[in-house]
Protein backbone atom coordinates (compact mmCIF):
# COMPACT_ATOMS: atom_id res chain seq x y z
CA UNK A 1 0.00 0.00 0.00
CA UNK A 2 1.55 3.36 -0.99
CA UNK A 3 1.69 6.47 1.19
CA UNK A 4 -1.18 8.19 -0.60
CA UNK A 5 -3.45 5.19 -0.01
CA UNK A 6 -2.49 5.15 3.68
CA UNK A 7 -3.37 8.82 3.93
CA UNK A 8 -6.79 8.32 2.40
CA UNK A 9 -7.48 5.40 4.75
CA UNK A 10 -6.58 7.54 7.73
CA UNK A 11 -8.76 10.40 6.55
CA UNK A 12 -11.69 8.07 5.99
CA UNK A 13 -11.26 6.66 9.52
CA UNK A 14 -10.81 9.94 11.38
CA UNK A 15 -12.73 12.60 9.46
CA UNK A 16 -16.20 11.11 10.10
CA UNK A 17 -15.37 10.80 13.80
CA UNK A 18 -14.61 14.47 14.32
CA UNK A 19 -17.67 15.56 12.37
CA UNK A 20 -20.02 13.33 14.37
CA UNK A 21 -18.39 14.39 17.64
CA UNK A 22 -18.69 18.06 16.68
CA UNK A 23 -22.36 17.50 15.85
CA UNK A 24 -23.00 15.97 19.27
CA UNK A 25 -21.21 18.85 20.96
CA UNK A 26 -23.06 21.48 18.96
CA UNK A 27 -26.40 19.87 19.78
CA UNK A 28 -25.55 19.81 23.48
CA UNK A 29 -24.53 23.48 23.44
CA UNK A 30 -27.69 24.43 21.53
CA UNK A 31 -29.79 22.48 24.05
CA UNK A 32 -28.12 24.38 26.91
CA UNK A 33 -28.56 27.75 25.21
CA UNK A 34 -32.28 27.14 24.66
CA UNK A 35 -32.72 26.39 28.36
CA UNK A 36 -30.70 29.45 29.42
CA UNK A 37 -32.53 31.91 27.17
CA UNK A 38 -35.90 30.33 27.94
CA UNK A 39 -35.88 30.09 31.76
CA UNK A 40 -39.67 29.77 31.92
CA UNK A 41 -39.73 26.71 29.69
CA UNK A 42 -42.43 24.29 30.71
CA UNK A 43 -41.78 20.73 31.79
CA UNK A 44 -43.44 19.34 28.65
CA UNK A 45 -41.22 21.44 26.38
CA UNK A 46 -38.13 20.50 28.40
CA UNK A 47 -38.96 16.82 28.10
CA UNK A 48 -39.46 17.17 24.35
CA UNK A 49 -36.16 19.01 23.96
CA UNK A 50 -34.25 16.49 26.03
CA UNK A 51 -35.88 13.59 24.20
CA UNK A 52 -34.86 15.02 20.82
CA UNK A 53 -31.34 15.70 22.11
CA UNK A 54 -30.95 12.15 23.44
CA UNK A 55 -32.29 10.61 20.23
CA UNK A 56 -30.03 12.59 17.90
CA UNK A 57 -27.02 12.11 20.16
CA UNK A 58 -27.64 8.37 20.27
CA UNK A 59 -27.95 8.15 16.49
CA UNK A 60 -24.75 10.18 16.06
CA UNK A 61 -22.91 7.84 18.44
CA UNK A 62 -23.99 4.78 16.47
CA UNK A 63 -22.92 6.38 13.19
CA UNK A 64 -19.55 7.26 14.70
CA UNK A 65 -19.10 3.72 16.06
CA UNK A 66 -19.07 2.28 12.56
CA UNK A 67 -16.44 4.79 11.44
CA UNK A 68 -14.02 4.27 14.31
CA UNK A 69 -10.85 2.24 13.64
CA UNK A 70 -11.46 -0.03 16.64
CA UNK A 71 -12.16 -3.69 17.32
CA UNK A 72 -15.62 -5.19 17.20
CA UNK A 73 -15.87 -5.33 21.00
CA UNK A 74 -15.24 -1.61 21.42
CA UNK A 75 -17.59 -0.84 18.54
CA UNK A 76 -20.30 -2.86 20.26
CA UNK A 77 -19.85 -0.75 23.41
CA UNK A 78 -20.31 2.46 21.44
CA UNK A 79 -23.37 1.06 19.69
CA UNK A 80 -24.78 0.16 23.09
CA UNK A 81 -24.16 3.72 24.30
CA UNK A 82 -25.98 5.05 21.23
CA UNK A 83 -28.87 2.67 21.76
CA UNK A 84 -29.04 3.78 25.40
CA UNK A 85 -29.39 7.40 24.30
CA UNK A 86 -32.10 6.46 21.82
CA UNK A 87 -33.89 4.43 24.51
CA UNK A 88 -33.81 7.37 26.93
CA UNK A 89 -35.19 9.65 24.22
CA UNK A 90 -37.97 7.22 23.37
CA UNK A 91 -38.89 6.73 27.04
CA UNK A 92 -39.33 10.45 27.72
CA UNK A 93 -41.37 10.83 24.53
CA UNK A 94 -43.75 7.93 25.17
CA UNK A 95 -44.11 8.81 28.87
CA UNK A 96 -45.97 12.14 28.62
CA UNK A 97 -46.75 12.21 32.34
CA UNK A 98 -43.08 12.05 33.31
CA UNK A 99 -42.47 14.21 36.38
CA UNK A 100 -39.64 16.64 36.89
CA UNK A 101 -38.06 14.15 39.28
CA UNK A 102 -38.40 11.36 36.72
CA UNK A 103 -36.76 13.51 34.07
CA UNK A 104 -33.96 14.35 36.49
CA UNK A 105 -33.29 10.68 37.15
CA UNK A 106 -33.38 9.87 33.43
CA UNK A 107 -30.83 12.58 32.65
CA UNK A 108 -28.65 11.59 35.60
CA UNK A 109 -28.58 7.91 34.61
CA UNK A 110 -27.81 8.76 30.99
CA UNK A 111 -25.04 11.18 32.01
CA UNK A 112 -23.35 8.57 34.18
CA UNK A 113 -23.63 5.89 31.50
CA UNK A 114 -22.15 8.26 28.90
CA UNK A 115 -19.30 9.08 31.26
CA UNK A 116 -18.40 5.45 31.82
CA UNK A 117 -18.44 4.71 28.09
CA UNK A 118 -16.33 7.77 27.26
CA UNK A 119 -13.68 6.82 29.81
CA UNK A 120 -13.57 3.29 28.40
CA UNK A 121 -13.32 4.72 24.89
CA UNK A 122 -10.30 6.83 25.85
CA UNK A 123 -8.25 3.65 26.22
CA UNK A 124 -9.08 2.24 22.78
CA UNK A 125 -8.94 5.32 20.53
CA UNK A 126 -5.68 5.67 18.55
CA UNK A 127 -4.90 9.08 20.05
CA UNK A 128 -2.08 10.74 21.95
CA UNK A 129 -2.07 10.83 25.74
CA UNK A 130 -3.25 14.45 25.81
CA UNK A 131 -6.22 13.79 23.56
CA UNK A 132 -7.17 10.64 25.47
CA UNK A 133 -7.06 12.75 28.64
CA UNK A 134 -9.61 15.11 27.08
CA UNK A 135 -11.97 12.17 26.51
CA UNK A 136 -11.47 11.02 30.11
CA UNK A 137 -12.21 14.57 31.33
CA UNK A 138 -15.50 14.59 29.43
CA UNK A 139 -16.42 11.23 30.94
CA UNK A 140 -15.58 12.33 34.48
CA UNK A 141 -17.66 15.49 34.06
CA UNK A 142 -20.65 13.45 32.88
CA UNK A 143 -20.35 11.09 35.84
CA UNK A 144 -19.96 14.03 38.24
CA UNK A 145 -23.13 15.69 36.93
CA UNK A 146 -25.01 12.42 37.20
CA UNK A 147 -23.92 11.94 40.81
CA UNK A 148 -24.90 15.53 41.70
CA UNK A 149 -28.34 15.07 40.15
CA UNK A 150 -28.94 11.83 42.06
CA UNK A 151 -27.63 13.34 45.29
CA UNK A 152 -29.93 16.39 45.17
CA UNK A 153 -33.16 15.21 43.51
CA UNK A 154 -35.42 17.64 45.35
CA UNK A 155 -33.59 20.86 44.60
CA UNK A 156 -36.53 22.37 42.69
CA UNK A 157 -37.37 23.31 39.12
CA UNK A 158 -34.89 26.19 38.86
CA UNK A 159 -32.04 24.05 40.14
CA UNK A 160 -33.09 21.27 37.76
CA UNK A 161 -32.89 23.59 34.76
CA UNK A 162 -29.55 24.96 35.94
CA UNK A 163 -28.09 21.46 36.33
CA UNK A 164 -29.38 20.27 32.96
CA UNK A 165 -28.12 23.40 31.20
CA UNK A 166 -24.73 23.16 32.90
CA UNK A 167 -24.39 19.48 32.02
CA UNK A 168 -25.30 20.06 28.38
CA UNK A 169 -23.09 23.14 28.04
CA UNK A 170 -19.96 21.64 29.60
CA UNK A 171 -20.41 18.33 27.80
CA UNK A 172 -20.93 20.12 24.50
CA UNK A 173 -17.83 22.28 24.92
CA UNK A 174 -15.68 19.23 25.75
CA UNK A 175 -17.03 17.31 22.77
CA UNK A 176 -16.39 20.22 20.39
CA UNK A 177 -12.86 20.55 21.79
CA UNK A 178 -12.32 16.82 21.25
CA UNK A 179 -13.70 17.09 17.72
CA UNK A 180 -11.18 19.83 16.95
CA UNK A 181 -8.41 17.61 18.32
CA UNK A 182 -9.56 14.82 16.02
CA UNK A 183 -9.48 17.26 13.14
CA UNK A 184 -5.90 18.11 14.11
CA UNK A 185 -5.10 14.38 13.90
CA UNK A 186 -6.27 14.39 10.29
CA UNK A 187 -4.11 17.43 9.53
CA UNK A 188 -1.08 15.87 11.23
CA UNK A 189 -1.60 12.65 9.32
CA UNK A 190 -1.70 14.56 6.07
CA UNK A 191 1.51 16.45 6.87
CA UNK A 192 3.42 13.35 7.89
CA UNK A 193 2.31 10.99 5.14
CA UNK A 194 1.81 13.16 2.08
CA UNK A 195 5.19 14.02 0.55
CA UNK A 196 5.85 17.71 0.22
CA UNK A 197 5.67 19.07 -3.27
CA UNK A 198 9.00 20.37 -4.50
CA UNK A 199 9.17 23.92 -5.71
CA UNK A 200 11.86 23.11 -8.25
CA UNK A 201 10.65 22.30 -11.78
CA UNK A 202 11.39 18.84 -13.10
CA UNK A 203 13.46 18.88 -16.25
CA UNK A 204 14.05 16.09 -18.71
CA UNK A 205 16.89 15.59 -21.02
Amino acid sequence: MNLEAQLKDGERALAPIWRVTALRGALAIAFAVVILIWPNIGLTALIALFGAFALVSGLATIVGAFNLPIRAGERARLVFEGLLGIAVGVVVFVWPDLSALGLLYAIAAWAMAMGVFEIALAFVLPLSAGRSLLVVLGGLLSIAFGVIMFAHPGAGAVALLALVAAFALVTGVVQVAFALELRHVVVELERRVRPRATAEPVTYG
